[in-house]
């Protein structure tokens, strides 16, 4: 009878690990829930709360758990959706394809539609903005790929340069990533999606996990990437 119970036990534990590890995988991590301190004083302190800068207005939020890519999408994992007939083909840059293309780079010159369908296709969703920038925080905000020449640069392989606090590559710097939110908070709806954390041709004041940048999200750009996450329940 003991045996059966130890077994039982040992046996239940090894059910609930698989299936957190069913849930995330080694491909994400989980951000826990709790209160979050956003934005910052740089544009106050350092830029004169200069019209590029000054929507960085400090808050507090709380936010409920929940698992993020650990690594941005690549072209890789972007071409099994393809493949799968659900997402869009990925277009390609008109004079440096070759520079785009490559594997294990973050897929970009996709629209805030393809990224959120891809997401959906995991069976998750972009992140909001306050989601993202919870993810990004920590003592470490991991190593970034900045200030490439837009003409001759292009993004880095995913996970080439140090993860931050959380685990999180590529956080800053390599392509920004869409969120889920709107840039204009008016009713719900806007003309342009938040997009976060800078890229391989951004300069060094952009990558601050407070900036925010704004881009239409009908549009496809050499700079603009995403990650996924899915709420832990």
């Amino acid at each position: 009878m003991i045996r059966r119970i130890l077994f039982f036990i040992v046996f239940s534990t090894f059910l609930v690990v698989l299936s957190v590890y069913a849930e995330s995988g080694d491909s994400q991590v989980l951000i826990p829930g709790g209160k979050y301190n956003l934005g910052s004083y740089y544009c106050e302190e350092e830029q004169g709360n200069a019209d590029w800068c000054s929507d960085e207005i400090p808050h507090k939020v709380e936010l409920g758990q929940f698992w993020v890519d650990k690594y941005e999408v690549s072209n890789a994992d972007y071409r099994e959706c393809f493949i799968a007939g659900v997402c869009e083909p990925a277009v390609l840059h008109e004079d440096r394809p070759q520079d785009f293309n490559k594997p294990h780079q973050p897929v970009v010159f996709v629209s805030w539609e393809d990224a959120q369908t891809y997401c959906s296709w995991r069976g998750g969703k972009l992140p909001t903005e306050w989601q993202w920038e919870a993810a990004a925080q920590g003592e470490r905000l991991g190593g970034a790929y900045f200030r490439q020449p837009y003409d001759k640069g292009f993004p880095e392989d995913t996970g080439k340069f140090t993860a931050n606090s959380n685990g999180l590559y590529d956080m800053m710097g390599n392509a920004y990533e869409w969120t889920l939110d709107w840039y204009e908070s008016t009713g719900g709806t806007g003309k342009n999606k938040v997009v976060r954390g800078g890229s391989w041709n951004s300069a060094g004041h952009f990558l601050r996990i407070s900036d925010r940048v704004k881009k239409d999200p009908e549009l496809r750009y050499s700079d603009v990437g995403f990650r996924c996450i899915k709420i832990k329940k």
